[in-house]
């Protein structure tokens, strides 16, 4: 059975996996198209998620400043899949103790960071 822990355990080995590839393969997160985004094939516009599969590789690779550069929630994604992946009694244990209020914010302050980055790229 899949769980949370199992699911970010399994997104970190295939993200370590991948990193591992490219180190050795000396390919850059440019040159792998993993996962085409359907809603840039369809509007030739980036979605609000685009750049994030390019931003976790460059973590894996150390290039901090090219994955905050690709996407900045990825160290958001990255650091909740170490916790829920790692520390999953402490997270649950945190998760339990917070209100119900507090639990809405904890996605709707990064969904509304990434949309907002998704709305000024507009502008650039």
């Amino acid at each position: 059975m899949l769980t949370h822990t199992r699911l970010a355990r399994l997104f970190l080995l295939g993200l370590g996996g991948v990193g591992l590839y490219m180190a050795f393969s000396s390919s850059s997160g440019e040159e792998l198209a993993i996962i085409p985004c359907p809603f840039r094939l369809a509007t030739d516009l980036e979605c609000p998620g685009c750049g994030m599969t390019r931003s976790c590789l460059a973590l894996v690779q150390g290039e901090f400043v090219s994955a905050w550069n690709f996407h900045p929630f990825s160290f958001f994604l990255v650091a909740l899949a170490i916790a829920v992946g790692f520390f999953s009694e402490r997270t649950r244990s945190l998760w339990s103790r917070m209100s119900s209020f507090s639990r809405v914010m904890f996605f709707i302050i990064p969904l509304a960071l990434c949309l907002g980055r998704w709305v000024c790229r507009f502008f650039e």
